[in-house]
């Protein structure tokens, strides 16, 4: 056994730590959280049994994490290797508990293909605390099957330990406790209808099934009293993903609510063994979960474990692959992330006549058996085959995988790690704010403000800082970069492959604010003013109609602000205010203009540079000015 796992660990490792942080490029949001709670608990300590980061989540894998977070430093690659580990650790102990529960011939098959399979695979290479979870499913089944099989009560204790400590793992670990739960009572059931002489047997079980709920229960203490507790929310997570708590489910009588749970049931499996169905939330389905081969086994594992029923193997398998599912059917997003814990058990499935037809080989004469056996290795390097030449050669380069993961945020974030801490990002981006949780991770002690996150045509640049200042440009920014660089000359233009920034020293900027002779200063401080002017004017027009009168009417035709008597604007004056002129004078070609229904308004003025925002309308009566700056109103 000891050679046997030695070479499964190389196996699972040698897919699982190769190009971590290129495969898949870089980092989802809800993997950066792992890293920052990993920090957390790194100056902290203990954090609680459950976090509210990413909408809520127990705390389990990130007391994990922490460790190489303190080794290899908040990257990418401390919080995959974590993953990785606990990855690797899944495929041993699967072996070890399929060896229990079936023999060894199942057991390296059933390790096999869970190494191989992209399913366990995809997740074991990102920081999802969910990996997590079949690890300490197969833990609690590996010494539930001894206790079962040898009736020492410590296997139960030990069972009940990790049967609690699941909980901490992913929020959908409760699917499996109903599992384990029903398979108990089954056990139980065939005891009490066993022939006379088994009542020992089911009192002496009844015991040690006790003793593994007790332990479990104080197991899963912490996190119980957390829960109960309505001033930690910890069903607001559950409540939003719940399908029982969407308006369509309110509005369903029962018939329409058995189509919705069918038809949820029918795109879960039809997704994951057929069409496959890209999710945007890990970047799974881009194909189906299970290879065609693969299912062909599954189908043929079904129906050879359906047939050994009286089993209690058998029973275990077949009820983890029927009722895990429900975490994805009764949930409405993460597919196949509430649904990782079914995996192992799909390997079982598929591994059981792989096994029968390793045992029926060994019995034909000697070159057929290894004709046969050789067929049967290609079939297992034919599946491998499949999954891993589209992990890596195909996945890496899918929309889904460039949209979950955004190198590009990774790329500038690492930038930003390495710029000092005193100065100041301006973050342009229409996809991310500064305070994204995958900055955060990996340029924790920077500062920074949010300039732009939605798409704008004209966002401000203007620097209004004293110090040194650092425009990061991201997605639709990036060809902005040219224009403050024009702005304020001085600085240094950086260029990666998914973002640009421009570095603007304070001493560089000093110079460049200082109205000059050159065009570029005298427009910029020109814009400034108008910029103020209208919001003075708009001020006056709000006192205007504060006395109980609408705005002054231009019949939606647009018309100078008060350059002649008639015009409407003039009559501010009746409140004294002191009416602006246009920094360039002559005010009957330079000056602002006016435009009202009596109930809203817009005032313009020209634009002579990109520092403020470019007005999005632009009449025909102000054609002759190439840009313009507007407010309008209430």
């Amino acid at each position: 056994d000891l050679a046997i796992l030695v070479a499964l660990a190389a196996i699972a490792g040698s897919v699982r730590l190769p190009m971590l942080t290129e495969i898949p490029a870089g980092l989802h949001g809800d993997e950066a959280w792992t890293g920052i709670d990993a920090a957390r608990i790194l100056d902290e300590g203990w954090i609680g049994p459950y976090v509210a980061s990413a909408t809520g989540q127990a705390s389990g894998p990130l007391y994990f994490a922490a460790p190489f977070v303190a080794l290899f430093g908040e990257t990418v690659f401390s919080i995959r290797l974590a993953s990785a580990v606990l990855g690797i650790a899944t495929v041993l102990v699967t072996y070890l508990a399929v060896r229990v529960m079936f023999d060894r011939t199942v057991a390296v098959f059933a390790a096999i293909l869970f190494a191989t399979g992209v399913w366990h695979l995809h997740y074991s290479r990102l920081a999802f605390p969910v990996i997590s979870w079949p690890l300490l499913e197969m833990l609690t089944l590996l010494f539930l099957f001894l206790g079962v099989k040898t009736g020492r009560l410590h296997y139960f204790v030990i069972a009940g330990l990790f049967f609690g400590g699941g909980i901490y793992t992913y929020n959908a670990y409760p699917v499996f406790v109903v599992s384990v739960a029903i398979f108990i009572t089954w056990i139980a059931i065939g005891l009490y209808l066993a022939p006379s002489g088994r009542t020992e047997l089911l009192r002496r079980y009844a015991i040690q099934i006790a003793v593994m709920a007790a332990v479990s229960l104080i197991a899963a203490l912490p996190l119980i009293l957390y829960a109960a507790d309505s001033n930690n929310e910890y069903f607001s997570h559950i409540d939003k993903i719940s399908l029982f708590q969407q308006d369509e489910w309110g509005r369903a009588g029962l018939v329409d609510r058995v189509d919705i749970l069918r038809s949820n049931a029918w795109e879960f499996y039809e997704t994951t063994f057929w069409t496959g169905q890209p999710d945007g939330a890990d970047g799974a389905g881009q194909e189906a979960m299970v290879d065609r081969v693969t299912l062909i086994l599954l189908i043929a594992g079904s129906l050879i474990l359906v047939a050994r029923w009286r089993s209690p193997a058998s029973v275990a398998v077949l009820l983890m692959v029927l009722i895990l599912p429900a975490a994805t059917i009764i949930t409405i997003q993460g597919t196949f992330r509430q649904t990782l814990g079914m995996v192992p058990f799909l390997a079982i499935l598929a591994a059981i006549p792989l096994a029968l037809w390793w045992e029926q080989s060994g019995r034909l004469p000697p070159v057929l058996r290894y004709v046969s056996y050789g067929s049967l290795v290609s079939v297992l390097g034919l599946i491998a085959f499949l999954n891993l030449t589209f992990y890596f050669d195909e996945f890496p380069d899918t929309n889904v995988a460039r949209a979950t993961f955004t190198p590009e945020l990774v790329e500038a974030s690492e930038f930003m790690s390495e710029l000092p801490d005193d100065q100041l990002i301006y973050f342009y981006s229409d996809r991310w704010s500064f305070d994204f949780e995958t900055r955060r991770y990996l340029a924790p002690r920077q500062q920074g403000v949010t300039r732009a996150q939605q798409q704008q045509s004209n966002p401000t640049f203007v620097p209004d800082d004293d110090v040194d200042i650092v425009y990061m440009f991201l997605g639709g920014y990036v060809g902005r970069a040219d224009e403050v660089a024009a702005l304020y000359p001085g600085g240094t233009l950086v260029e990666g492959e998914g973002f640009r920034a421009y570095l603007l020293p304070l001493s560089a900027r000093d110079v460049n604010d200082v109205p000059r002779a050159g065009a570029l200063g005298e427009a910029r401080n020109r814009d400034a003013a108008r910029v103020q002017d209208l919001d003075l004017v708009s001020q006056a027009l709000e006192s205007y109609r504060g006395l109980g009168r609408s705005y002054p009417n231009t019949g939606s035709t647009i018309q100078t602000f008060c350059v002649a008597p008639q015009n409407p604007g003039c009559v501010l004056g009746e409140l004294n205010e002191q009416l602006p002129i246009d920094p360039l004078g002559a005010s009957s070609e330079n000056g602002y203009w006016y435009v009202s229904d009596g109930s809203t308004y817009t005032l313009y003025g020209q634009r002579e540079s990109a520092a403020f925002p470019e007005c999005i309308d632009h009449p025909d009566y102000l054609r002759e000015y190439d840009s313009l700056i507007c407010l309008s109103g209430p």
